[in-house]
């Protein structure tokens, strides 16, 4: 995997060394580039293709806006995200301007940790995104080309066999061979009608294109209309009719139905026929099967303008469909913003393919609750927009009531489907159709507010009872730290809310385990180094799990810190004494505690006093001293099962 590359512009070196010091901290294994000036940075982007740029607003000579308009106006750069960092938290001015020269996101100073990890998490998601989107136009640029050097070769063929039917009927006959091997090559077929004897005779891969065994099937102008698709019928009567009147050349493309009853597209080309006088004595030409090269070009125009997760149309489309839609005549013009929440937590917790499933159910219920004429397309991630052309504010609120009655209907893993809407409405042409997105993304987040917290908390009870029913063990085992970690705080004299907290802590310790795989979880014998690296993961996917959650984000530090070790030999990050939490201390000496006298397949537990003894030895090394004679004190005056 490629090592995550941040690049920081801006003026002020302070500015600079501190960012890149917070990011360094939230993302050890991140290379952070400095540049100390708009032009140099935007040289060092050039250079070092990072995957997110921070850059300042305001610089001597090239400010950041100019910075961001010379990327986005690059081919090779314009995929890169680009935050911009400010001084002024609510300068909506800025964060207006940003938008217009195609910033993807805003921080401001001073810089709040959390803000920034979740601004280079999002931004790591678009360039993903972006790259995934630029590999796909490469993919289909040159399935484009291939399709249209397969289509010249076909039609260089088609033209030299035709001038040469053209020039000298015998010389056709004489390369009869050749030609029929073009024919099948091309899907393409040569006939001949002869107005004297007013037969059709027609060449091998015509009747393979017909699904006929004789060329007496199709030997007649009635015997070939009989196979044209009946709606058809009068289009091709009129071109027919129009070669006789002009005795002009001329190319037409209809269905016809074969005798198996498989409908194909063909090309005809109609050329007249005239003899030595120049009396028009018959025509001839060809029938191509174009069939699979209109279904590649509906393929093609398909895969550029939807969504190929969800099977919505795409930013792409959604962009040039909104210009064209913003007109008086649509007015009023509802623009309809919609995120799913829980996204994240899903994906942290159940996997991305879950995730995936929770996108599709999202699009399936706005496609069910809207209308036929509604446009709804997918812009990325989580985000999701509506265009509701002829669609006053009241009618839109009622859309969007029939829209969460029908999520709220939905389910999975148990978990009922949560999608937070905003809205506004443009009834006046020289409303700034931007701005309307804006206000109705500003009015969504709103909404996401408070929906978001209820269905995370939903969903962290959700995880915890799916890691139960993965693992009964683990569920007696998060209970008895839980009651452990609640006596060891009354033990300390801890207030109650502390008490209350600290258990619910032991409750949740091991969320984490959520994202390992089952069988190592219930692995009967002891793990190998593969698996206990993967056990270890835990601590770090049980942060990321409560960390977005504002209830259980206290708690997120102490589930991270709980294998550390007094004396700096835990994990994952090599805390040492009291640079772990409280919390974090308590739930260690606890866990290894219940561990040390639960019974495993491969190995019968301790007893507590031997138990006791190891935890004592452990004391100032692994453990706390102070919170391991609070557990020993426990022991010793409780009954702890």
């Amino acid at each position: 995997m490629r090592q995550l590359k941040i690049l920081v512009i801006d003026d002020n070196r302070d500015n600079v060394i501190v960012l890149k010091a917070l990011i360094g901290d939230a993302f050890p294994e991140a290379s952070v580039l400095m540049a100390f000036s708009g032009q140099v940075g935007f040289e060092m982007a050039e250079a070092e293709d990072p995957d997110i740029i921070f850059v300042d607003i305001i610089m001597p000579g090239m400010d950041g806006f100019d910075v961001c308009r010379k990327l986005k106006a690059s081919t090779d750069l314009a995929d890169i995200p680009v935050v911009f960092v400010t001084a002024s938290r609510g300068d909506k001015e800025h964060r207006i301007l940003a938008l217009e020269c195609g910033g993807e996101g805003f921080l401001s100073k001073p810089i709040d940790e959390q803000e920034l990890i979740s601004q280079i998490r999002a931004m790591e998601k678009i360039r993903h995104a972006n790259i995934l989107k630029r590999n796909e136009k490469i993919r289909l640029d040159s399935r484009v080309r291939k399709q249209t050097e397969a289509l010249k070769v076909a039609h260089a063929r088609t033209l030299k066999l035709l001038k040469s039917l053209e020039k000298e009927n015998e010389a056709r006959k004489k390369s009869e061979k050749a030609l029929v091997e073009a024919q099948k090559l091309a899907h393409l077929g040569s006939y001949e009608i002869n107005f004297k004897t007013d037969k059709i005779n027609c060449s091998e891969e015509v009747l393979n294109i017909f699904g006929v065994d004789s060329e007496q099937e199709i030997n007649t102008r009635d015997c070939l209309l009989s196979f044209v698709h009946a709606d058809e019928v009068p289009g091709v009567i009129e071109n027919i009719n129009k070669v006789m009147e002009e005795k002009s050349t001329a190319d037409f493309i209809f269905r016809i139905l074969r005798q198996d009853g498989e409908e194909r597209i063909i090309n005809m080309r109609m050329i007249p026929q005239f003899d030595d006088r120049q009396d028009h004595i018959g025509n001839f030409g060809t029938i191509q099967d174009i069939t699979r090269i209109r279904k590649t070009e509906e393929e093609i125009r398909y895969l550029s303008y939807h969504d190929y997760l969800t099977g919505l149309f795409n930013r792409r489309f959604y962009e040039e469909v909104l210009i064209k839609l913003d007109t008086e005549e649509n007015y009023p013009l509802t623009l309809v913003m919609a995120d799913v929440n829980g996204l994240k937590m899903i994906n942290d917790s159940f996997g991305h393919a879950v995730g995936d499933e929770l996108l599709q159910m999202a699009a399936n219920v706005i496609k069910r609750g809207c209308r036929q004429n509604d446009v709804i397309a997918r812009l990325g991630g989580d985000e999701f927009v509506i265009i509701l052309a002829k669609t006053d504010a009241e009618t839109a609120a009622l859309i969007i009531k029939r829209l969460e009655m029908l999520a709220a209907q939905e389910k999975i893993y148990g978990l009922k489907l949560s999608i937070a809407f905003g809205y506004r409405t443009k009834t006046r042409k020289e409303e700034s159709i931007q701005q309307v997105l804006k206000n109705a993304e500003d009015d969504m987040y709103r909404h996401k507010l408070y929906e978001s917290a209820s269905m995370r908390s939903k969903t962290i009870e959700l995880i915890m009872n799916t890691l139960y029913e993965k693992s009964n063990r683990e569920m007696m085992h998060s209970n008895r730290v839980g009651q452990i970690c609640e006596k060891i705080g009354i033990r300390m004299k801890l207030d109650q809310d502390e008490i209350n907290q600290i258990r619910t802590a032991g409750l949740i310790h091991d969320i984490g385990k959520m994202g390992i795989d089952e069988k190592i979880l219930n692995k009967p014998g002891a793990l190998c180094d593969e698996e206990w690296s993967e056990i270890k993961r835990h601590p770090e996917i049980g942060y990321r799990i409560l960390s977005s959650v504002n209830e259980f984000s206290e708690m997120a530090n102490c589930i991270l810190e709980h294998h550390e070790r007094w004396d700096g030999q835990g994990y994952p990050k090599g805390l040492k004494g009291e640079e772990i939490s409280l919390q974090g201390r308590i739930v260690a000496v606890a866990d290894s505690f219940d561990a040390m006298t639960s019974d495993r397949t491969y190995r019968k537990g301790l007893a507590q006093n031997e138990a006791i003894a190891e935890i004592k030895r452990c004391a100032g090394s692994h453990f706390d001293p102070l919170v391991a004679r609070m557990l020993v004190e426990v022991v010793h005056t409780e009954m702890v099962h």
